[in-house]
C-alpha cells in the first residue's frame, strides 16, 4: 500500500506541474495576443494618420499657415479667424494637437511622432503660436478650458531636440556620394 501511495503522490505532483506549467503557457501566450493585437490597431492608426497628413487638403492647409498666416491678426485668436485661414489652422493644428494627444497619453512614442513630423509641428506652431496665445486668453475669459495644449507639447519638445539627435535614434541607410568625374 505504501508503494500505491507513493506512486500516486509521484502522479499527482507530475500532474501538478503539468498543469502549473499549462498555465504558465496559456498566461504568457495570452500577454502576447495582447500585445499583437494593440500593435495591430496602432499600426493600423498610423497608417491612417499618415494617409491624412499626405491628403492634398492637410498639405494645402500646412502652406497656407506656413506662408499666408502673417497676414492675418492673431488678435482673434484661431476661432476669429477669417475663412478660409480658420479652416487651414484647424485642420493643421488640430492634426498635430490630436498627435500630440496620442503622445501625451503614452499610445505613441514621442521621438518617433516628433521624427516623422518635425518640419511640419515646428513650422505650423511658429506660424499660430500667437493665434493660439490669444485664443487661450479669449476662452480664459469664459473660464473655459486649455487650446492644443499637446500640439504644444510636441512643438517645445521639437524646438528643444535638434533633428540630427532624432537622426541617431533612428539611423537610416544612405548611398554613398557620387563621385565626381574624372577630368579629361
Amino acid at each position: 500500500m505504501d508503494a500505491m501511495n507513493a506512486m500516486n503522490t509521484v502522479f499527482n505532483a507530475v500532474a501538478l506541474s503539468f498543469s502549473l506549467l499549462a498555465l504558465l503557457v496559456s498566461a504568457v501566450s495570452a500577454r502576447r495576443q495582447a500585445e499583437d493585437v494593440r500593435r495591430t490597431n496602432l499600426l493600423l492608426f498610423v497608417v491612417e494618420l499618415s494617409a491624412a497628413a499626405r491628403a492634398p487638403e492637410f498639405r494645402e492647409s500646412l502652406e497656407y499657415v506656413r506662408d499666408r498666416m502673417g497676414g492675418h491678426d492673431p488678435a482673434a485668436g484661431v476661432t476669429g479667424l477669417p475663412r478660409p485661414a480658420r479652416d487651414h489652422a484647424h485642420r493643421a493644428g488640430g492634426f498635430y494637437q490630436e498627435l500630440g494627444v496620442l503622445v501625451v497619453t503614452g499610445v505613441i512614442d514621442e521621438d518617433k511622432a516628433v521624427a516623422m513630423h518635425y518640419t511640419g509641428i515646428k513650422e505650423t506652431w511658429r506660424a499660430l503660436e500667437p493665434f493660439v496665445r490669444a485664443e487661450r486668453q479669449r476662452l480664459a475669459a469664459r473660464e473655459g478650458g486649455g487650446f492644443w495644449g499637446s500640439f504644444e507639447h510636441l512643438a517645445v519638445y521639437t524646438a528643444r531636440t535638434p533633428y540630427s539627435d532624432l537622426g541617431a535614434r533612428f539611423p537610416r541607410r544612405r548611398f554613398p556620394e557620387p563621385r565626381p568625374a574624372p577630368e579629361a
